[in-house]
């Protein structure tokens, strides 16, 4: 009987030391996925001006149609970006591409 109750808790005690080994802080519960909304109009992501060093990094400079740099922009079709094309010439959809050596630079600059 004393070996039984010995044997519960030490089985208690292994039991909380490893709740407290799980995904968050504690024994609490994980919280369900976090709901997704769309975003408004004139909102953007990340919430900081687009000409920041912490938005876009570095700026190369305007590139308008007579650029060399003009052919490389790459079309974004996305269908959840609306974009407005006034000219109706499909230039408002040019960006240019990410570049993931830039990003890894900037990283380990800072």
């Amino acid at each position: 009987m004393k070996l039984c109750v010995v044997a519960a808790v030490v089985l208690a005690v292994q039991v909380l030391g490893v709740l407290g080994c799980g995904p968050m802080r504690g024994t609490s519960r994980r919280r369900g996925p976090h709901r997704l909304t769309p975003l408004v109009l004139k909102q953007h992501i990340p919430g900081v001006a687009e000409h920041t060093l912490t938005a876009s990094g570095l700026t190369e400079g305007r590139i308008d149609r007579n650029d060399s740099r003009f052919r490389d922009l790459e079309p974004n079709y996305c269908n959840e970006i609306i974009f407005k094309d006034e000219e109706g010439t499909g230039a408002d959809r040019l960006m240019t591409g990410v570049s993931t050596i830039s990003f890894a630079s900037s990283i380990f600059i800072q």
